[in-house]
């Protein structure tokens, strides 16, 4: 079963999203559709179901918070000239948010891979880019857009099913604080 720890994104920001994917959209990018828009926290990869109860009993360990964060900027990965992920960061907030996930690395290590701790979240893959000028132009006109801020107030795991038309995720457990 192929498994990640997220935190859901709220239905507003969903809708602002939507209008910076559609200041995005150049064509060649294959965007994340609303329904699946969320914060990785830990990507597990295919896990054992012993291994899913596992998780599931620390997620009950894991504190958090009254956190708050700004979601801030797009930028892309690995760079602005080699564009293979669009995604959103995060602004105030940001120091206090990846010790978090950085907490959440550390109760899970025992599962899936190490991975570098940069807070985002991915808005679209880019598979060949039409107009690569257009499409860093957009970037960088939104590079500072401010899309308000979120509550940091719960924990899901969620399984992956990869199909045909794209991922879907189900949730098989929520912590909430």
């Amino acid at each position: 079963m192929r498994c990640f720890l997220g935190i859901p994104v709220p239905e507003e920001l969903k809708k602002k999203i939507g209008k910076i994917i559609e200041k995005i959209n150049v064509g060649g990018i294959k965007f994340v559709g609303p329904e699946n828009l969320h914060w990785t926290v830990k990507f597990f990869g295919d896990i054992r179901e012993g291994q899913v109860d596992r998780i599931k009993e620390l997620m009950e360990s894991v504190e958090g918070g009254d956190m708050e964060i700004e979601v801030r900027g797009v930028g892309t990965f690995p760079s602005s000239s080699y564009v293979k992920v669009i995604w959103i960061g995060v602004g105030r907030g940001k120091e206090e948010f990846t010790g978090f996930l950085k907490e959440i690395g550390s109760v899970f290590s025992g599962f899936g891979r190490k991975s570098e701790i940069v807070p985002h979240l991915t808005i679209g893959r880019v598979k060949f880019v039409r107009d690569r000028e257009k499409l860093i132009g957009a970037v960088k006109n939104l590079e500072d857009v401010n899309l308000g801020s979120m509550k940091i107030d719960k924990l899901v795991l969620y399984e992956s099913r990869l199909t045909p038309e794209g991922p879907v995720y189900g949730e098989l457990k929520k912590v909430e604080w």
